[in-house]
Formats: structure tokens, C-alpha cells, sequence
């Protein structure tokens, strides 16, 4: 019987190539999950095919519902049928990006040649943008892990969109390439602090440097309003940090308290204001700026220099073990020895510095790729 039973587990990895939960559909032979969308409105087309089901066989057993888990994602207004999905697609020449366009840019393809894009800027209030941001944000679920969808109707959301304009059959049309959201919190006593909450380029797009578009078009907004404190990002990851720090040293390399004779003088006062000031970069994301900026002006075959800029960098990643130490400190006048000992054992002051060299390795290594970016975009 079981072996029977297991015919019908499927991999929904290879039933779909979007994220469901759970990696095992059971019930099902064969099990496809077809999601279509249309460029620009992004129409939905849903299927669920299969080769055969449990049920067929098996009287007293019941299959996952795999088209129920689909249908909590996908908003409705989507079809099941394909000659419908045609009919939208002749639809899209009617499509027209949302809000206010805020950057245009083209990047070059060895294929296509010259490819134009823009960046707009909507809020909910648009018409018709709360039914496409419902479609829009399905994607976050089939390509990002721990991703949730926000509460749109917040009026403190602001909503950053990525299209392609291109030319098909004589008519001007729109491709989704990707969006951004972020929320706008109160700071005492009348600033507010942008904060990225959701960032996805679409994989068709990816490593086209569309990201750094949008992150720079959207810094480049927040900049120009007075009332913005500085602008974080929520639980950021390691590929955001990386896109963030080379925006923001293209951002802040043109500024005189950066300037290359300034460098070797340390992290000073004058650079966290003006990056404060002019580009509502907070101290320690100023600070990366600077260690990054520093690096392309020493160098680094010169013994002296490179001693110099290790002590800098290490400095600030010693931070974390030196707070670590007045614990250990406030530790010593309340524990019990033995429970000092298995505190104090956690880390030595040999592995501190074996794990500060690695730290800073890796820091380096990503500063540099940095720097090649920007030389090769210069």
C-alpha cells in the first residue's frame, strides 16, 4: 500500500519553479503548476495539471490541495483559461506605468542593442495600481524566502516600480522588471525616516544593474525631501548590504569631506554631517563609505599604508568584542565562578583575533569588488 501511495508524491520544485511551503504534493502523478503572466498589466493565467490522482486509485485518500495553497497567493481576477489569457495579452498595448516617472536610463544588449527603462513612483491611491500591486507583490512569494505581503492600505507606503519600454508591431508597450517599497516612520519631532522594506528585480532582469537604479533613483527622492531624517533598510540581506554600499560611495564620492587627500586623515565629523546633510546617509553607513573609499586611494603593496588601513578597518569590527568584554566585566561582580568560566570560555583572546582577521578579509574582499564595480561603470 504505501509503496503504492508513494507514486503520487510529487517534488513541487519540479512541479513549479516558484516556492510553495512545502517541497512534497502528495496525491498527484505528473503534477505541473502552471502561473502566466502578462508584461505589463500582469494578467494571471493558473493551471494545475496532472497525469493522474490518488483518488483515482485510492477511495479513502485525499490529495494535498495544491490549488487551494496557490489560490491564498494569487489574487482573484486571474483565469483558467488560455484563450481568455490570449485576449489580455492583445490588451497590453492599453497598459501605462503607474504615478510619477522619476528616472529613465538604457542599458545596452549585445542582442537587442540599446533597451530603455523607467522608474516610477506610485502610492495607492492610483488608479487602478492596488489590483496590480496585489498581482505584483505574488512574486515575492515564489522568489523570496521569508517573504510576507504588507498592509497596502497604509497611506505611509511608498511604492517605487521598474519597467522596460520597448517596441513591438509599431506600438509602445511596458514590461515589470522589478519594484521596492518603503515606509515612511515618524521621528521626533517632525522628520520621518524611510525605511526599504521589500526590494525584487524579476530573474529575467537580474544582473542587468537594475537594482542599483532603482536603490539610487529612490535615495536620489527621499534627498530631496527636507523632512527626511535618513533612509535605513528593514533586516536587510547580504546582497542589499553589497548594492546599497556601492550606490552609496557613487553617491558620496563627489563630496569634499571625501575627497582622496582627505582619506588618510581618518573617519571625521565632516564627513557624517555632509553625508547627513546632503544625502541622508546615517553615521554608519557613512563610515562604509569611507573605509571603501579609503581603500581605492592607499596603497596597499606599501607595508606602512596597509598596516594603517587594516588598524582602521579592525577598529570598527573590534566593536562587537569589546562590548563583549565590559559583559564579561558586569559578568565577574554577579556570576559564580563556574558560570564566569563557561562565559569566558566562549571566546578567547586568540580566537577574537583569528575571527577579526577573517571578518576583515571578508570585508576587504567585498570593498574591492565594489571598487572594480565602480571602475567599470566609470
Amino acid at each position: 500500500m504505501e509503496k503504492k501511495l508513494a507514486e503520487y508524491k510529487c517534488d513541487t520544485n519540479e512541479a513549479i519553479s516558484l516556492k510553495l511551503g512545502s517541497e512534497v504534493a502528495f496525491g498527484y502523478k505528473g503534477l505541473q503548476i502552471q502561473l502566466f503572466y502578462t508584461a505589463g498589466n500582469l494578467s494571471t493565467l493558473f493551471k494545475v495539471k496532472y497525469s493522474s490522482k490518488v483518488t483515482e486509485t485510492f477511495d479513502c485518500v485525499e490529495p494535498d490541495d495544491v490549488e487551494g495553497k496557490v489560490r491564498e497567493i494569487v489574487p482573484a481576477g486571474f483565469t483558467c483559461n488560455t484563450d481568455d489569457f490570449i485576449s489580455l495579452l492583445e490588451k497590453e498595448a492599453n497598459f501605462k506605468p503607474f504615478g510619477t516617472l522619476l528616472h529613465a536610463y538604457t542599458v545596452h544588449s549585445e542582442e537587442a542593442g540599446e533597451l530603455t527603462y523607467q522608474i516610477h513612483k506610485a502610492d495607492i491611491t492610483c488608479p487602478g495600481f492596488r489590483e496590480y500591486h496585489e498581482r505584483l507583490q505574488t512574486f515575492l512569494m515564489w522568489f523570496i524566502e521569508t517573504a510576507s505581503f504588507i498592509d497596502a492600505d497604509d497611506d505611509r507606503w511608498d511604492f517605487f516600480l521598474v519597467f522596460e519600454k520597448y517596441n513591438k508591431d509599431g506600438e509602445t508597450l511596458y514590461a515589470t522588471v522589478g519594484y521596492m517599497t518603503v515606509y515612511n516612520y515618524y521621528v521626533y519631532p517632525d522628520k520621518t525616516r524611510p525605511r526599504v522594506s521589500q526590494m525584487l528585480i524579476l530573474p529575467p532582469f537580474q544582473g542587468e544593474g537594475h537594482g542599483a537604479q532603482l536603490l539610487e533613483a529612490v535615495h536620489r527622492f527621499y534627498c530631496s525631501l527636507p523632512k527626511v531624517q535618513d533612509i535605513t533598510a528593514e533586516d536587510p540581506s547580504e546582497n542589499y548590504v553589497k548594492l546599497r554600499d556601492y550606490v552609496l560611495v557613487k553617491l558620496c564620492q563627489g563630496l569634499p569631506s571625501f575627497a582622496a587627500d582627505k582619506l588618510h586623515l581618518g573617519f571625521s565629523a565632516d564627513m557624517i554631517k555632509e553625508a547627513q546633510d546632503k544625502l541622508k546617509i546615517n553615521k554608519k553607513h557613512a563610515r562604509r563609505v569611507y573605509e571603501i573609499l579609503r581603500l581605492r586611494a592607499t596603497d596597499m603593496s606599501d607595508e606602512e599604508k596597509a598596516r594603517e588601513y587594516r588598524l582602521e578597518v579592525k577598529k570598527r569590527l573590534f566593536g562587537p568584542y569589546r562590548k563583549n568584554q565590559r559583559e564579561l566585566a558586569k559578568m565577574r561582580k554577579c556570576l559564580r565562578p563556574e558560570e564566569l568560566v563557561s562565559h569566558m570560555s566562549q571566546m578567547d583572546t586568540q580566537t577574537q583575533h583569528e575571527e577579526l582577521e577573517k571578518s576583515y578579509q571578508v570585508v576587504v574582499e567585498d570593498y574591492r569588488r565594489i571598487i572594480e564595480r565602480l571602475a567599470s561603470q566609470a
